[in-house]
């Protein structure tokens, strides 16, 4: 059975990232907002890992927002709020008065409803969407061969190795952010999980 990102054990690493992108404003959530996740240190051996290369939370969450600042993320550099708010449009405003009309759960509604469903991708309403980086990374964390009932072994060690291993510009620009080197971190973590097993 393949992983789908709201799934639990799954389900966390999704919602986490999409509170990191929405803290900080981006109109996206990906790998390098996953990077900041996993530095909070849910696991023991990754939070070792990340310190051994000087990355703590805090500076993995100021390095995200520069990247993704600067426009160097793999997503859009700002999220639907701003963007429209050049164009003189309150999207806070906006919200409210939806939600004031519709119900506040009305816009999650529609998109779990069988017609939301075919609403794809969703709209800025629903807060920041996530990269297609960040879905080839948990892929490559848990692929296909799992319960999804049950937490694959050692989950944030292999989804930093599945983050390390897709092509992201934006997570080479924050690792370089932390003068960190991307090879020589991946090698850590594939020894860390080596010696896991």
């Amino acid at each position: 059975m393949s992983a789908k990102l709201g799934d639990e054990p799954l389900g966390w690493v999704l919602r986490e990232a999409q509170e990191e992108a929405e803290a900080a404003r981006h109109g996206y959530f990906g790998v390098e907002h996953l990077l900041a996740v996993l530095a909070r240190g849910r696991s023991r051996l990754v939070a070792e890992v990340l310190a051994d290369h000087g990355v703590t939370y805090e500076r993995a969450r100021d390095a995200v927002r520069v990247v993704v600042g600067s426009g160097r993320g793999d997503g859009p550099a700002w999220g639907a709020a701003v963007l429209l708010g050049t164009l003189g449009i309150d999207f806070d405003k906006v919200r409210r008065q939806v939600q004031a009309r519709f119900g506040p759960d009305a816009i999650d509604e529609l998109y779990a409803s069988p017609v939301g469903w075919n609403l794809r991708p969703r709209g800025p309403l629903c807060g920041p969407q996530v990269t297609p980086q960040f879905k080839q990374a948990v892929h490559n964390a848990v692929g296909r061969c799992w319960d999804r009932d049950k937490v694959p072994p050692q989950l944030e060690e292999r989804l930093l190795l599945g983050a390390l291993d897709v092509d992201s510009a934006g997570l080479r620009g924050v690792l370089a952010e932390l003068d960190v080197s991307p090879l020589g971190l991946r090698q850590r973590v594939a020894a860390t999980l080596r010696i896991a097993s």
